[in-house]
Order: structure tokens, then sequence, then C-alpha cells
């Protein structure tokens, strides 16, 4: 029976600490070490990594990517573009395509984000906008309509699983891109499902997993980029709790997240909790990635440069030839002989041709 109780009182004492947790680091150590941990990595494989690396404010194009081309949906496309700008690297054209153009192809006349289809869901349907923002595309404004219209009874937006609190954050972030006057009535419907949601923790319950480390992180991303200032302040807490410090429970040591148990390195909750901690510090990424857009598109279209260098190259005149570096022709070697020296041979020849006689009859004659 003792060990029983032992074994309860050690139970509760864990689970207890899960919602005493408190958070040793400040927000600038929070901050530096979810850096140092990013700046470890040798190579970015995915999309969701350049944008984790990218709003912890690092330079991208100071590491290769790998796996960022993606054209299969409409929504891949959309994190391409936004991958490349962030890499430094030409989506208009990069290795021959041009990944701008592909991207505004998809927008249908009413908005809608797809390749085929002239509707879509909220959780593609933003990554367009998101991707047409940072170019500035003429398409943007009935794209960002088409999303707004999106929204549902109780002020949500989702995908075909139903209503989901990350979307609806993620949607809140672009509408407020875009022109926050304009959406605001949508966007205080969506904050108003959001903080419908909020327990007396400051966590954000998802309907699926309750609250959560990559929700909480989602959520944020979301009221960062629409109201930085509310968060640092206390117009998203519950009681004293402040929904920022909550996430940063979750953060090890070593500036990497855990889903479930301190120490664990979870892959999916670092990337969405480094992109939040990034974003409490330098805002959204995509205002970023369009300030990136701008400088690239002020330099010469590679292939246009290439043109022209071939122009001029064309129109120079004919270079002079060096005639000291002028090779020569190989020439077979001569010997000189004067008319003395033929002369001299014969006599020579005479000589020796008498001497001959000469013996000849001493020893045959």
């Amino acid at each position: 029976m003792k060990k029983v109780l032992t074994s309860l009182w050690i139970v509760m004492t864990l689970i207890a600490s899960q919602f005493t947790m408190t958070h040793a680091m400040s927000y600038e150590e929070s901050y530096q070490t979810a850096k140092s941990y990013y700046q470890k990595k040798t190579v970015l494989q995915s999309t969701d990594e350049v944008f984790a690396y990218a709003s912890l404010g690092l330079d991208v194009s100071s590491l290769p990517m790998e796996n960022i081309v993606n054209t299969g949906y409409a929504s891949d496309i959309a994190k391409t573009v936004i991958a490349l700008t962030l890499h430094k690297d030409d989506p208009r054209n990069y290795q021959g395509v041009n990944y701008v153009e592909m991207l505004e192809g998809c927008v249908h006349d009413n908005g809608a984000f797809d390749k085929k289809k002239d509707s879509t869901e909220a959780n593609f349907q933003l990554y367009g906008v998101y991707a047409l923002y940072v170019i500035k595309s003429d398409k943007l404004a009935i794209a960002a309509d088409y999303l707004a219209s999106l929204i549902d009874e109780q002020g949500a937006f989702g995908s075909s699983w139903g209503p989901s609190l990350d979307v609806t954050a993620w949607v809140i972030e672009a509408l407020s891109l875009v022109d926050t006057a304009k959406y605001q009535e949508v966007i205080d419907q969506a904050l108003a499902y959001i903080q419908s949601t909020q327990d007396e923790t400051g966590g954000y319950a998802d309907s699926y997993m309750g609250v959560n480390v990559n929700t909480q992180a989602c959520v944020l991303m979301g009221l960062l980029a629409y109201d930085a200032a509310g968060v640092k302040g206390t117009t998203y807490n519950k009681g004293d709790n402040n929904p920022y410090d909550l996430l940063l429970k979750y953060q090890n040591s070593n500036g990497s997240f855990y889903y479930s148990e301190l120490g664990e390195e979870n892959y999916y909750a670092t990337l969405q909790g480094v992109q939040a901690v990034g974003y409490y510090n330098h805002g959204s990424l995509y205002k970023s990635a369009q300030a990136l857009y701008q400088e690239i598109i002020s330099q010469p279209v590679k292939e246009e440069v290439k043109e022209e260098l071939v122009k001029k190259e064309e129109n120079k005149p004919a270079p002079q030839k060096d005639k000291t570096n002028e090779a020569k022709p190989q020439k077979t070697k001569v010997v000189k002989t004067s008319d003395s020296s033929l002369l001299g041979a014969y006599l020579g020849m005479l000589l020796l041709s008498g001497w001959v006689v000469v013996k000849g009859r001493k020893y045959f004659g």
C-alpha cells in the first residue's frame, strides 16, 4: 500500500509540474537560444525550415536549400515563390522557370487560388494571398476578397476537415497584411472566435488536441502580425496569464521546443515555436519577404544581362593582332655551304684518290 501511495504521489507531482512549470529564460534569452539552435543548420530542407530560419532574422541565402521547388498544388507554388525570394533568388527566372507567372496563373476570375478549380479552402487560399502580397501582384485584392469570404458563421476559417484555430490565425495575418481597415470586420469576427477558445492558462484549446505547442505558436503568429503591441501587453491575457509566456514554457534550454515532455526535441513544435519567437522579435515573415522581392526586381533579369553582354561583344571592333606574340611557322633547318667549301672538298677527294693509286702500285704493281 505504501508503494502504491508513493507511486501515486510521484505521478501527481509530475502532472502538477506540467501545470506549474516556469520558464527560466528571459524573452531575449529565449530568442537567442532559438537563433543559436537554427544557426547550427548546414542546409534548409523544406520551405517550412526556410520560413523558420528567416523569421529569426537569419540570412537564408547563406545556406543551400533542398526540396524547395514544388508545383504540385497552387499553395506549393506560392511557398516556392516565397522561399526563393527569402533565399534572394529571382522567382521570375529560377533555373529558367518563371514561378511568378505560374503563381498568378492560379488565380481565377473570382479570386480563388487553385491550379484547376475556381474554388478552394482557406488553408490553401491563404498561401496564395501571402505570395501575391510578397510580389505586390495586381491579383492580390481579388484573392484576399475570396479568402475573407470563406469565414464561417462562428468566425472561423479552416480546411476540408472543418474550422481550425491555426488557419484562422493565419488568415488574420494575411488580411491584416493586405488591408487591415478593409477587412477589419472579418478580422474582429476571427479574433472573437480565437479568444473564445482560450482557457485559464492563456492557452488556446484546439478542438482535437486541446492546448498544445503547435496551435499556441500558430495563433501567436497571427496575433503578433496583427497586433504585436497587444500580445506584448495584456490585451490577450487570461487573467495574469500571457499566451506568449505559455508558449515559451514549451521551449527547451537549447532553443528547441517539445510537444509532450520537457527535453524532447519535436520537429514541428520547434518549426512553429521558433517562427513565433521570430515574429515576436521581427514581425511578420512576409513583410521581410516583400522587401527582399523589391530588391530582387530592382536588378535586371539574369537572361537579359547575358543578352546585353552578347550584344556588346558582337559590337566590339576586331582586336588587333599582337604580332610580337604571333606563332612563327616551323622551318626546316638548312645548313648553308659556300662555293669555297665545295672546292675544298673536291681537292681533298682528288688527293685521296692519288694516294690510293700510288699505294696500289706499290703493293699490286
